[in-house]
């Protein structure tokens, strides 16, 4: 079977041979115009999680009916709905999300996706995520001094600093990701002023160099998400670190619980800072602890890959969904 696909998936090849000697040809596009073009030539139509895209395309097909092709949509990022405006914007994402055909998720609890948005099990698949710095390289071994948390989705740094707040661990986070993360907000109690004086904000350009030298430094690599989080929220971060043979500690929730087992990493209650006082203890404290996680988790992330082996994954998946 030979099936021609139009994606955004940005470095994704012209042409993909599967198992079984089955053809996927890609065509690229950048856009609602670019993915409008190339749709005479497309079996389907795969979108890397972006929203507008994705809901264009749904109120274009309602216009042209005859016109319309097989909506995949990877990797979409939902939110629960706090503001009114933002239950009203809910109800109307819900119906558009309702017109896409197939979704391709990296986590597999999907108990908030249904509840809130009506994607279940029924329209979902699972494929196992990436390591972002495959292609960088392991760090050189450097002396591990801290323990260290970054990120910006979903994070709970409120719950981190007050945990790290009650130990004299040397302990890390980046400039961008203390004073950029989604949930930030105006009245957010930690300020450069009255951080715990074994918190040391990072210098960060957010390149990939940037993040091996600061991960490589890490005893311990932290990622406290919220408990509201519908989605994998700091799962690039913690493959990231896994890869680097480093132990992480995770808050529980979609994309971790469902995912992590043979000790892998070490999970804590979401927003509980006494919990993950006493996880962050037990890993710094407990050197066989420390070193049984990370190979646990690096040989996780050593059987994902990187982006190639990704899009693999993603575009059989989709040839699975679409014969289906």
């Amino acid at each position: 079977m030979s099936l021609r696909l139009v994606t955004d998936f940005e470095n994704s090849p012209e042409l993909l041979v599967l198992e079984g000697g089955e053809e996927v040809r890609l065509i690229r596009a950048v856009g609602i115009q670019e993915f409008l073009t190339a749709l005479p030539g497309a079996d389907a139509i795969v979108v890397n999680g972006t929203l507008s895209v994705i809901f264009r395309l749904v109120l274009y097909f309602l216009i042209f009916p005859w016109k319309r092709k097989p909506i995949v949509a990877v990797d979409v990022v939902l939110r629960t709905a706090q503001s009114p405006k933002q239950k009203t914007a809910l109800i109307v994402k819900r119906w558009l999300l309702s017109r896409v055909d197939h979704f391709i998720h990296y986590f597999k609890d999907l108990r908030g996706y249904e509840l809130h948005y009506g994607i279940g099990p029924e329209r979902s698949a699972y494929v196992p995520f990436k390591v972002n710095i495959w292609n960088t390289g392991p760090a050189s071994p450097v002396e591990e001094t801290y323990v260290y948390t970054m990120g910006i989705s979903q994070r709970d740094y409120g719950t981190f600093i007050e945990a790290i707040s009650r130990l004299s661990y040397p302990t890390a986070i980046p400039e961008f990701s203390f004073w950029k993360f989604e949930n930030r907000t105006a009245d957010f109690a930690w300020k450069p002023d009255n951080l715990p004086a074994n918190l040391e904000l990072l210098a960060d350009t957010g390149s990939d160099e940037d993040l091996v030298h600061n991960l490589a430094r890490a005893k311990v690599v932290v990622i406290p998400t919220l408990k509201s989080s519908l989605c994998a929220s700091g799962i690039s971060t913690y493959l990231d670190a896994m890869y680097l043979g480093k132990c992480v500690i995770m808050s529980e929730g979609p994309g971790a619980s469902e995912l992590l087992g043979s000790g892998q990493a070490i999970l804590v209650t979401p927003e509980d800072p006494d919990a993950l006082r006493s996880a962050i203890q037990e890993a710094w404290g407990n050197h066989k602890l420390r070193e049984r996680v990370a190979a646990a988790g690096q040989r996780y992330a050593l059987s994902l890959g990187g982006e190639k082996e990704l899009l693999e994954r993603v575009f059989r998946k989709t040839l699975e969904l679409l014969k289906a």
